[in-house]
């Protein structure tokens, strides 16, 4: 637990939130909506702060953060309807060209969600993407609210809309073991807000959850599975809960 509070605080601390962040907490009061800060690479961000919404429910922007059921849910669309897959979902302006979903959610403030949650990352982050290691961290469950071609409301977990090939051979994609890596910090930036990478089907030590599962290590074998994937800008609730 101390580990954990001690990396919410460093995280916080280089956002610029931490006073605010804390004390909200300690005197449960709304704090400051949100903070500007110069995003270390591409472009600016905005940094905010969680605010209170309800018993154990905060808000950071457009995650949704319950503390009592240990979720995490925000926006996304549809990003792929076909191809090949490395990523399950990346910020909008990342490696799009290669997953099956995007938001614009900054991976800075989900981190600062998973670190309330008291999600634990990897001690030991892959090397490389591809890297054949099982990646490491809390395990998480990650399931896709939309609406149907009737409108009904319908719940799938990523991998239902994935299919992992073998040669001519084509098969459903293997249930999911999705792990919290927590990304990393390479050259004093925090890996996942400059690449925008989030989730990642093929290992990936820069997005913040990665594909335990086998196959993880190959990037020639993950493709969308078109008959099941609604339209191409489709909303999406992407909910993300700790598995304890």
């Amino acid at each position: 637990m101390h580990r954990r509070f001690a990396s919410t605080i460093r995280l916080l601390a280089m956002t610029g939130a931490a006073f605010w962040t804390f004390h909200a907490y300690a005197q449960d009061v709304t704090p400051p909506r949100v903070l500007s800060v110069d995003e270390l690479d591409r472009h600016l961000i905005k940094v905010q702060a969680p605010e209170r919404i309800g018993p154990g429910l905060y808000r950071i922007g457009d995650i949704s953060l319950n503390r009592t059921d240990l979720s995490i849910s925000f926006p996304a669309v549809v990003n792929m309807d076909k191809g090949l897959l490395e990523y399950v979902l990346v910020r909008q302006g990342g490696k799009t060209h290669e997953s099956l979903l995007r938001t614009t959610i900054e991976p800075y403030n989900l981190q600062i969600a998973c670190l309330l949650l008291g999600m634990e990352g990897t001690g030991k982050p892959l090397g490389f993407q591809g890297d054949p290691r099982v990646p490491g961290g809390d395990s998480v469950d990650i399931v896709l609210q939309y609406n149907d071609v009737d409108g009904k409301q319908a719940a799938v977990k990523p991998e239902q809309w994935v299919v992992q090939t073998a040669g001519e051979t084509r098969q459903d994609a293997p249930p999911g073991k999705w792990v919290y890596t927590g990304s990393m910090v390479r050259n004093g930036r925090f890996a996942a807000q400059v690449s925008g990478s989030i989730a990642a089907i093929y290992h990936d030590p820069m997005a913040m959850y990665d594909n335990a599962a086998p196959g993880g290590e190959n990037d020639k074998i993950w493709f969308v599975k078109e008959e099941a994937v609604p339209p191409v800008g489709t909303p999406v609730t992407v909910t993300i809960r700790v598995k304890r």
